[in-house]
């Protein structure tokens, strides 16, 4: 198996999994709470990435152009504060599986936005992907009606 195919599908795991004890975390702590707690570990498993890399350190930020800065704060705003935040906040009313189904649909957007953005092709098997996505995520929000 192809490297990055194995660590897309370990990505997917820990993304699906993560939804199921961010449920159990919140259940009696405000969303700006687990919003924060989260942000802190991240820090601290930054911290220490950056530890391991100790020859680099955070001198090679210093290397970077301002529009890249630009391009991360804007990414970060919207998935961490925009992101982040609505979707640990949808947990508290409605369920994992619709939550999760609903947001699962990033990457029809990316693809859109690749495509409006960035002059990106899809071929004809990516457009097949894109509608089983969208297919799969309608099955799972019909919650019971036949």
């Amino acid at each position: 198996m192809n490297l990055s195919i194995f660590l897309s599908v370990v990505m997917a795991l820990a993304w699906g999994v993560q939804s199921i004890f961010l449920k159990k975390a919140m259940r009696d702590i405000p969303l700006t709470t687990a919003i924060l707690i989260s942000l802190i570990i991240n820090f601290f498993v930054l911290l220490l990435l950056v530890g391991v890399s100790a020859e680099k350190g955070f001198s090679i930020f210093f290397n970077i152009s301002g529009p890249v800065y630009f391009y991360f704060m804007v990414a970060g705003f919207l998935n961490y504060l925009l992101g982040r935040g609505l979707y640990y906040s949808s947990f508290r009313f409605i369920s994992v599986i619709r939550s999760t189904s609903i947001s699962s649909t990033y990457p029809i957007i990316s693809v859109a936005f690749a495509i409006l953005a960035l002059g990106e092709k899809l071929a004809l098997h990516q457009w097949v992907g894109v509608v089983l996505t969208l297919s799969g995520t309608y099955l799972l929000m019909m919650r019971g009606k036949r």
